[in-house]
């Protein structure tokens, strides 16, 4: 389905809504406090910063800043899920006194969450180590630049190239805002609160589908969805 930009820009406006409301929460103070709550809306508001880049990036045609940008957004992400469990308080607490390294999530414990939570191959350690790549001065990210300023310069297969991954870019959307969907809403028990549920986000569960990734009722009224 083609990106509707608008409409997504719309689910974006709905989430920092929500998430500033999170953030009135005695526990976050309009993120004045520093808990582990503040630690994740924090993240989350940076994620949904950056998707809006994204979309602007995505306007503009500029593939090897959107591809950027978008581990930025991965990073931040990853970030969030990990503080969101509860024994993470102490690494969520040196990251907001800006000790050196807590920004960085250990991607392999995500994943072996995301296994023990019924996905079989999880695709998150993959996808950052391409996005790392194409984000530092490497050979991949110096000819992306290339086929950009060839599609530019109206060269036939650098056009043809730059056509299909722009359709790459543009299935990013739907997966990046389920992901944070995601990460807002999922009950997984080891998970803290963050004081927001599906009824705070109605367009944004509507444009992910969030229905159809539902795995079950969790115990003690915890729901679950398929994580990212």
């Amino acid at each position: 389905m083609p990106l509707d930009k608008k409409l997504f820009a719309d689910c974006l406006d709905e989430m920092d809504r929500c998430l500033f409301n999170a953030a009135a929460h005695d526990d976050c103070a309009g993120f004045h406090k520093n808990t582990q709550l503040t630690a994740v809306l924090t993240l989350l508001v940076r994620c949904s910063s950056l998707l809006r880049s994204l979309l602007q990036l995505f306007e503009s045609g500029a593939t090897d800043s959107f591809q950027v940008v978008l581990r930025a957004f991965e990073e931040s992400w990853y970030l969030a899920f990990y503080f969101r469990f509860q024994d993470q308080h102490v690494n969520a607490a040196k990251w907001q006194a800006d000790v050196g390294g807590k920004w960085s999530p250990p991607i392999g414990e995500l994943v072996e969450f995301a296994k023990a939570r019924g996905v079989p191959e999880p695709t998150m350690g993959r996808d950052y180590g391409r996005l790392s790549e194409v984000a530092h001065p490497t050979k991949s990210a110096a000819f992306n630049s290339v086929t950009l300023c060839g599609a530019r310069l109206k060269i036939p297969a650098a056009i043809a190239e730059l056509a299909e991954e722009r359709k790459n870019e543009e299935d990013r959307f739907p997966d990046a805002l389920y992901r944070l969907v995601w990460v807002m809403l999922d009950g997984d028990k080891g998970f803290i609160a963050l004081h927001i549920s599906e009824k705070d986000l109605p367009q944004c569960s509507k444009y992910v589908e969030l229905d159809k990734h539902s795995e079950s009722d969790g115990k003690d009224g915890h729901v679950l969805q398929k994580p990212a």
